[in-house]
């Protein structure tokens, strides 16, 4: 069932290699950063930052003496070298000294200083520029982007750096750089969940086109401001690019450049003196480094920092020093595409940051000896693993069966694990790991341990909790391992009752319903039919879910043409109303108090999909969660994972991401604060009253997260919610809606 040796993983001698070291090797060789890019870019670049033994500072201070007599600097400069830029500082000499010691200190400034900020500096050509609030101000137009504030003072401040660089120019071209810019103001819905609820500083999703535009037209705005009638409004391309730009997201952005450059529309961008400009017109294909970190970010004590990689493959943040001919030419190279030499300079700083770039053959040593590890396991477990290509295929301790495919999963891991039913795999996978994987670790010996993980899948299961769901929710297919000392009646025995598996009831009709599904009514599969059924499956990924529970009588059947899934028809009882009557039915019983329905209605109850529990269900949590008084715990479990709290039996299960970072939002609004970890689950105690204004702080949650739902344009969400005054002293009674049991699958 392993099939034979190949050069890799046994028999040095053989030059044909079998199908999993080749997707091994394909798989690595994906992963790997920019491996498009010249050796002799590499070596220059490598050169240039000075070798392998330097400092930080003499990073910085060779890449800054490499830009320094290019066009990639020159266009900040002023036309006297000798200019001081700032013509008035609103410090007095003494004030200013001490001024900078607090901003080097990191220490704070006063309110004094920050009138005196307010009052700003005055340029050599007439610019006021202020600082209020953190926000910078041009001629008392405020630039709403985020900047580093303390670096900007710092180079503001420092008479000898900024002599005859025109710091404006730089200021206003950085802050295009690591932020995405809306001209209107719309929310950002392509920014990562959790950092829009939680307010932190979010990962941009950036390209240098984005970088280009951006950069390009706060520098032309704030030229078309100091000399309006040079400008005609037909040159104004760079608002019409940003206009085009602004509320798309991440890939949306790179559609739109490759179309940008394929139709030539850039060969229609009017001549300038910036030089990323002239490169972006000069070019005639888009070309994208595959597996390159963006290298610009603020992190969140507000620093601008490079991103660089290390030697074992991680990412590293670099401080970038504010030193002005070192901004003018990040900037410029960060602007420029990766296909011009600029562009593959910038990509080979990140890579040769910390060490020279190696470019080591994939199949090395270790990565020999750890797929011949993995062989030594399959071969170690002969009854129980079965290859076919590139998947495997594992039997567990119980009978059930897995899928191991060599591919990019969750967390940048190298495989994905899928669920096998008698008749079909399962669309989604099991997640089995924290999310930290290892890139200096060989995939050989990745995929080893993944497969001994399932082989003792019972106690893998005890520490990991979706693999426990699996176990518990789908039943065993096929014949349980040998002498494992493990029996399935025995395992699935509670209290001295029968264990039954419930089944998935979303998709059969209210006629339909049935009873749980007993062990012993189960027809278990033999291991030769199970694997030639799993030979001929479809291993693309399919483009619907399939149920929840895979049960023997309720599988999707795979057609013996194009591999076209056949639906039940249970799943046609469930579309004979269409979709709109049913949500729209949502929302007029949405606008009236939830849950007030006479007992003897005998109207059916509406479906529970995403829309019916977004609307139903989050109020009650809301309710019970106010409810609770001070001192009180609350656990909450990740993605199918359990929500329970002390005071009342409530229990649901966090069926996305999107419901969980909405759960932990509406703790911090009520006062909740992380205790502690409790069996990888998260524990809230309720510790203080509720924030102020909490109708306004749901209104700003919920839009949103209405619109990650698709939900957008309906009536206020939040007015729904009950008003939330003083946690009561204890518990009080409450309705049998707070009782209720909300959990899926058990």
């Amino acid at each position: 069932m392993i099939g034979e040796a190949c050069g890799i993983c046994q028999n040095e001698d053989i030059e044909t290699n079998c199908s999993i070291c080749i997707r091994c090797v394909e798989l690595t060789e994906e992963s790997k950063w920019a491996s498009s890019l010249p050796v002799e870019v590499h070596q220059r670049m490598s050169d240039v930052l000075g070798g392998p033994a330097r400092s930080l500072r003499k990073r910085w201070q060779n890449l800054e003496r490499f830009m320094a007599h290019t066009p990639d600097v020159d266009w900040a400069r002023l036309d006297d070298c000798e200019q001081d830029p700032v013509r008035h500082s609103p410090f007095p000499e003494e004030e200013e000294r001490i001024f900078i010691e607090k901003l080097v200190n990191r220490s704070g400034y006063s309110g004094y200083e920050k009138e005196r900020l307010e009052e700003g500096f005055v340029m050599s050509d007439g610019t006021h520029l202020a600082f209020i609030d953190g926000r910078m101000s041009i001629d008392g137009r405020s630039h709403e982007a985020r900047i580093p504030t303390e670096q900007y003072l710092l180079l503001l401040t420092n008479p000898e750096q900024r002599k005859g660089w025109d710091l404006l120019k730089i200021f206003l071209a950085i802050s295009g750089l690591y932020q995405t810019i809306d001209l209107h103001g719309r929310p950002q819905r392509y920014i990562h969940r959790f950092h829009r609820l939680f307010g932190q500083i979010q990962r941009e999703l950036l390209a240098p086109f984005d970088a280009f535009v951006q950069a390009t037209f706060l520098l032309e705005q704030n030229e078309r401001r100091k000399r309006k009638a040079i400008f005609s409004e037909k040159e104004n391309w760079t608002f019409d690019l940003m206009n085009r730009l602004s509320g798309r997201r991440p890939r949306q952005r790179m559609k739109f450049a490759r179309r940008f450059i394929r139709t030539g529309d850039n060969r229609n961008i009017p001549a300038s003196d910036l030089p990323w400009v002239r490169r972006w017109c000069d070019l005639t294909s888009q070309v994208e480094l595959s597996n390159v970190s963006y290298p610009f970010m603020v992190n969140s004590k507000g620093v601008l920092c490079f991103r660089t990689l290390t030697k074992n493959g991680s990412v590293r943040r670099a401080p970038i020093p504010f030193l002005p001919g070192l901004l003018a030419g990040l900037i410029s190279w960060g602007c420029s595409p990766h296909a011009s030499k600029q562009g593959e300079w910038l990509v080979a700083a990140q890579m040769n940051w910390t060490a020279p770039y190696e470019n080591a053959e994939t199949a090395d040593k270790p990565f020999r000896r750890s797929m011949q590890f993995l062989r030594g396991v399959l071969e170690q477990f002969p009854n129980d693993t079965w290859v076919h290509r590139d998947r495997l295929l594992v039997r567990g301790m119980l009978g059930h069966f897995y899928e191991v495919r060599i591919d990019r999963g969750a967390h940048n891991a190298p495989f994905k694990i899928h669920g096998v039913g008698k008749k079909m795999t399962q669309r989604h996978s099991i997640c089995i790991h924290t999310g930290k994987h290892h890139r200096d670790i060989p995939i050989g010996d990745t995929i080893a341990i993944v497969i001994l993980s399932l082989l003792s899948d019972v106690t893998t299961a005890e520490r990991v909790s979706s693999l426990h769901m699996h176990l518990m929710t789908q039943p065993p297919v096929g014949t349980p391992q040998k002498g494992t000392g493990i029996d399935p009646q025995t395992f699935y025995q509670s209290r001295g009752e029968k264990y039954r598996f419930p089944l998935h009831q979303a998709f059969m009709p209210d006629f339909a319903k049935q009873e749980p599904l007993a062990l012993d009514s189960l027809e278990l599969i033999s291991d030769d039919a199970l694997f030639e059924d799993w030979k001929m499956r479809p291993f693309h990924d399919g483009s619907i879910d399939a149920p929840g529970h895979l049960n023997p009588g309720f599988e999707f059947d795979f057609g013996d043409e194009d591999d076209q899934i056949l639906e039940g028809h249970f799943f046609h009882q469930r579309r004979r109303r269409p979709v709109f009557q049913e949500i729209r039915q949502n929302i007029l019983e949405i606008r009236n108090p939830p849950f007030q329905e006479d007992e003897g209605n005998d109207r059916q109850q509406a479906h529970d999909g995403q829309f019916h529990r977004w609307y139903r269900t989050m109020p009650l949590v809301w309710e019970a969660l106010s409810l609770q008084p001070i001192g009180h715990q609350v656990e909450l479990g990740g993605v199918r994972g359990m929500f329970r709290m002390q005071g009342c039996r409530l229990r649901m299960t966090i069926r996305s991401a999107q419901e969980e970072d909405a759960f932990r939002r509406i703790l911090e609004i009520l006062g909740y604060r992380h205790a502690r970890y409790r069996q990888l689950n998260q524990v809230y105690i309720r510790r203080d009253f509720p924030i102020a204004n909490p109708r306004q702080a749901l209104r700003e949650l919920m839009e949103p997260m209405t619109e990650e739902f698709g939900f957008a344009n309906i009536d206020d969400y939040a007015l729904r919610f009950i008003e939330v005054g003083r946690p009561p002293d204890r518990m009080p009674e409450v309705d049998a809606r707070l009782h209720a049991n909300m959990v899926d699958f058990y």
